[in-house]
């Protein structure tokens, strides 16, 4: 991936260009020192100057009233201008000047909107940090310093403000009277600072030649090498992934994670302003000789089986078939190229106006979807259909191109979503709410109905999520990550069980599940984790961690992520770019398809053959979701687990169905669920000696009542369970039983065996 430049053939800028922003997403405004401001078409590169201001306007930074908030099509002409009086100005393209703010003692250096335009931000020479409404009023004074200060930013929700004084950045909540959060950035004077639009990612750029990445509680996540001149501009793209970095003659294309796409470089000074385009493929950018270039992502490379999917150009993709040396295809787009997505053999490619859905079948005979309605910044696939999202809004689409659904997911905050807070499944659609981080929405993908439960409500912040793709609506489950780096597993549809959900893992910074099959992938602590069956937590959690894959993957930098599971194969992309391969053993996904199919006897052949006992785990966790005895047993037996294969064999004893389901219940280790399905059952007696086999007293006290035999053979069991023990009683509840009924060993087997011949023992 690398970006193209071109610059303006005709009219250009006298000074140097101090702000650049995008009207629409074919037009670049340009501010100067020439006091003109000059509007570049880029399909043709033509600059054509729009307003003239006095001599005594010089801007220093400019930004376009956010596109969220704009009329039809995309496109605002209202922006806001600081200038070297220490004035802030909100101008229209026609000139018109809606409001002139006396903001600054000395020059006013950066002003930004937040994300639904609603406040706006200055600092300046005098040092102060200030809040401004729409229309221009001041709000607060955020900071004050001796000293400039020189950048500002939003987070993504617009209730955290970003300044940065000297070498020191600081984050101050809008929302909590809390005391600002300070760290030391940079060993120069931070001259450039940007916040993603969609996570809590920082980027800053500094007179000590680097750029940083940090996270939003200031530690570092990136820490570039020495350039040969200081860092004078960074931005983020709309969609967060990808950020730009200038500095004198260089511009940088990096990753969210820090490391560089590509490198480029100019003649033309140092790179004063920066601007991504809406849909997050077009950088302007404004240079200290006058100069505003247009820059293009070109080679975009996507991966899936034997496909390699490149874009040459602005409009042409090339489809490279790996497994033929001659198989390639040229696709070419009536519009300029903003996304791509390959899975389950079908491409979608999004342009300016129209959606392309190709099939690997046949690639020169494309489904063409017209859409205009806005940007397109998420793709998600998944076997069925698929969606596409600007951050804000949701449309879902079948591969034969009919629309399905417009959705606006809940909350009121402006915040973006991004691909790692949304997903999709045949038939539910996941989506984390936007206002309160703690809540997942789930939502049927073909009505816009509420799926399953509707919502779930977890104690923290949800910072990644992922569905599984195979199984029935009510095998599926969601998997997501806190902040704190914990794993839990949903269920979305649980037809009132009371277990919900689980967590099944923790220190996990990844997640991504398989496919074809249900196996979870994470990284926790240098290692790739693997759960076969990560919904056996509901279960048997000793199974779940019996089952658990580990592999240690070793120099793949600080921050690796995992870029794909396909069949078998792991790919990662290491902190420096590169992505590399790795794989688990084909067994597990083999086994979970012969379950799948109900080929048991097979699956035993394989696990005998490979002699492995975290195999044999597994095929123990499928026989309990299948509720297979047979091969539930001999998975016990090979791992040794004598207890569970009595068990076992004591179930297959029995005749009495609810009995039955009340044992297996007890095999997974829920000793209250099968106590319910007993008792509710008449099987009174069996559930309190369940208990006391359990030692669990007071239940088994509860469950024996008024019935005087009952009670005796609680307090018998109780009495000798103490006398093994060398233990006195000493709970008042006990003490007084054993003060009202007499223990007659010969009567309590007299009881059993009566209960036996009844048939409830």
């Amino acid at each position: 991936m690398k970006l193209k430049l071109s610059t303006s053939r005709k009219a250009r800028h006298s000074e140097m260009v101090c702000g650049v922003g995008w009207i629409g997403t074919e037009a670049i405004l340009s501010a100067g020192d020439d006091h003109n401001f000059l509007l570049t078409n880029t399909q043709n590169n033509d600059s054509q100057q729009i307003l003239s201001m006095p001599e005594t306007f010089y801007p220093t930074s400019l930004h376009i009233f956010p596109r969220s908030q704009a009329s039809k099509g995309g496109q605002n002409d209202v922006f806001a201008v600081s200038t070297s009086d220490g004035k802030l100005n909100i101008l229209s393209r026609s000139g018109k000047m809606e409001k002139v703010v006396d903001a600054h003692n000395g020059a006013a250096l950066c002003c930004r909107w937040n994300s639904d335009g609603t406040g706006l931000l200055s600092c300046g020479e005098d040092g102060f940090v200030k809040m401004w409404s729409r229309n221009g009023m001041l709000r607060s004074v955020l900071a004050q310093f001796a000293t400039a200060v020189y950048c500002v930013a939003w987070d993504s929700t617009s209730s955290n403000v970003l300044y940065c004084n000297g070498d020191q950045c600081y984050i101050k909540s809008l929302k909590m009277q809390v005391a600002p959060l300070k760290w030391k950035a940079h060993d120069g004077i931070i001259l450039c600072c940007d916040w993603s639009p969609t996570a809590a990612l920082i980027v800053t750029g500094a007179e000590d030649l680097k750029f940083k990445v940090w996270d939003g509680f200031g530690q570092i996540l990136f820490n570039s090498s020495v350039h040969d001149y200081p860092i004078t501009s960074v931005a983020w793209t709309s969609d967060g992934s990808l950020f730009a970095v200038g500095s004198h003659n260089i511009l940088r294309l990096c990753d969210k994670s820090g490391w560089s796409h590509s490198l480029e470089k100019m003649n033309s000074g140092s790179v004063m302003s920066m601007s991504w385009s809406p849909d997050g493929t077009q950088l302007a950018v404004g240079t200290a000789a006058g100069l505003v270039f247009h820059a293009h992502i070109i080679d975009k490379r996507l991966s899936y089986d034997e496909f390699e999917i490149v874009q040459t150009q602005k409009q042409v993709i090339e489809v490279r078939d790996v497994s033929s040396e001659v198989s390639k295809e040229t696709l070419e787009t009536k519009d300029r190229i903003s996304r791509m997505s390959i899975l389950y053999k079908y491409l979608i490619v999004v342009t300016s106006s129209h959606i392309y859905i190709y099939s690997s079948k046949n690639w020169n005979t494309p489904t063409m979807i017209e859409y205009t309605e806005r940007t397109v910044n998420i793709i998600v696939q998944c076997e069925k259909i698929f969606l596409v999202s600007d951050g804000l809004t949701i449309t879902t689409f079948t591969y034969e191109g009919r629309k399905l659904i417009n959705l606006n997911p809940p909350g009121q905050v402006m915040a973006l979503l991004d691909e790692r807070k949304i997903d999709l499944a045949n038939d539910t659609l996941v989506v984390r709410d936007r206002a309160d981080n703690k809540v997942l929405h789930f939502f049927d993908p073909t009505t816009g109905k509420a799926q399953g439960d509707g919502n779930l409500k977890h104690e923290h912040d949800i910072v990644e999520l992922t569905v599984n793709q195979c199984g029935s609506l009510n095998e599926r489950n969601v998997a997501f990550r806190d902040h704190i780096g914990a794993v839990y597993v949903a269920m979305v549809k649980t037809f009132g069980v009371s277990q919900r959900l689980v967590k099944i893992g923790s220190l996990v910074e990844q997640l991504v599940f398989n496919d074809v099959t249900n196996m979870l992938c994470g990284i926790s602590e240098g290692k790739i984790v693997v759960w076969p069956l990560p919904n056996i937590a509901f279960s048997d959690r000793n199974l779940l961690q019996k089952s658990l894959i580990q592999k240690t993957i070793g120099s793949m930098g600080k921050f690796p992520q995992l870029a794909n599971f396909a069949g078998n194969t792991i790919v990662i992309r290491k902190s420096d770019g590169c992505l590399v391969p790795t794989g688990i053993l084909p067994f597990y996904g083999t086994l979970i398809t012969m379950a799948s199919s109900s080929k048991w006897d097979q699956a035993i052949r394989l696990c005998r053959s490979v002699g492995n006992d975290t195999l044999w785990a597994t095929l123990a966790s499928l026989a309990v979701i299948h509720k297979n005895m047979a091969s539930m047993e001999i998975a016990y037996a090979a791992l040794e687990d004598d207890e569970k294969v009595s068990m076992i064999n004591e179930i297959k004893d029995k005749t009495d169905k609810d009995v039955r389901q009340a044992l297996q219940v007890v095999l997974t280790g829920k000793l209250a669920e099968a106590d319910t399905i007993l008792e509710r059952n008449g099987q009174g007696f069996r559930a309190m000696m369940l208990n006391i086999q359990m030692f669990k007293w007071k239940r088994a006290l509860v469950l024996a009542g008024k019935d005087k035999d009952w009670m005796e053979v609680v307090m018998g069991y109780r009495e000798k369970y103490l006398k093994n023990c060398g233990q006195k009683e000493t709970d008042p509840q006990f003490l007084k039983m054993m003060s009202e009924v007499e223990i007659d060993w010969v009567h309590i087997r007299e009881t059993i065996a009566a209960e036996k011949a009844k048939g409830t023992y």
